[in-house]
């Protein structure tokens, strides 16, 4: 049994303060880790040069991914291309690909997803985590229906992607701020889309473009025993998401993170609500 667990961050320059707050609350409340990977283009490597330290590693995509060309923006979003995707990307497929890609090179048997807008408000010692018989699946049951396409579209080319049938709606989601993934089960994820599509599993995605890769994993895992049996199926999310909203002042935002569960440790405040960063570093790291 291993006993080893890192995490995994994608982020880009438009992160940069988001991502600076959640290194500096994980290096004050998070412990029982080996490192910190922040997956990043390579465009955006001399933004994040500070970010390196004893247990943090910034990794530019180009180690990870081939060669990807960048376009000029069209409708205020930027785009890759290489020959072999057919058609050109963006910054979201890629951070997902990155996330995958970095599971894949990292030497330890678990990772922990953390998207750059989190932010840790109180102790997490992840040694327990990285040793525990089983590894927690966050699902949320029956989430994916037909009141959100999106997840509909994605979860049905998670299917697609592994080579299975789609079975009838309502299927569950996996999707979340902070997931766990153990590296085993990744590789046995992307040798099945492999085998499914007759391509490497990066040209898969790029080609299928609409795709969550929690879903894939989570699908992967619910449709194999063997992988199923090394997961421990949780319901509730390790992190308190503020999705939607009016911007959130000290009080407000003090008030939001007194609604953490007992086993909670984390808060994510989505960038559009407008809530500053500053707020929410006096709050989280007082």
């Amino acid at each position: 049994m291993s006993s080893s667990i890192s995490l995994i961050t994608p982020s880009y320059r438009g992160d940069l303060d988001s991502c600076r707050l959640l290194c500096d609350s994980i290096d004050r409340y998070v412990t029982g880790y080996d490192v910190h990977y922040i997956v990043i283009g390579d465009e955006d490597a001399d933004a994040f040069a500070s970010f390196e330290g004893e247990r943090r590693r910034v990794i530019v995509s180009s180690s990870l991914l081939p060669p990807l060309w960048s376009l000029p923006k069209w409708r205020g979003r930027r785009y890759w291309w290489a020959p072999r995707l057919l058609l050109p990307i963006y910054g979201w497929h890629l951070q997902q690909m990155r996330k995958i890609a970095m599971t894949l090179a990292q030497p330890g048997e678990r990772v922990m997803c953390i998207d750059s807008d989190n932010c840790f408000c109180r102790p997490l010692d992840l040694s327990a985590t990285a040793s525990t018989p089983k590894l927690a699946h966050y699902v949320a049951p029956g989430d994916v229906n037909r009141s959100r396409p999106s997840h509909v579209r994605w979860w049905q080319n998670a299917h697609r992607l592994l080579g299975l049938g789609a079975p009838a709606l309502p299927g569950d989601d996996f999707i979340s701020q902070m997931v766990l993934w153990e590296r085993r089960t990744v590789v046995a994820m992307v040798k099945r889309i492999e085998a499914a599509s007759g391509l490497r599993w990066w040209q898969a995605l790029a080609r299928i473009r609409h795709f969550s890769e929690y879903l894939i994993y989570g699908i992967a895992v619910a449709n194999d025993a063997e992988l199923a049996e090394r997961h421990e199926r949780v319901l509730q999310s390790p992190c308190l998401t503020y999705w939607q909203g009016p911007a959130l002042d000290k009080a407000g935002l003090a008030a939001f993170v007194d609604g953490l569960r007992p086993d909670q440790t984390t808060i994510a405040i989505q960038s559009h609500t407008r809530t500053p960063i500053e707020v929410i570093r006096e709050v989280a790291l007082s």
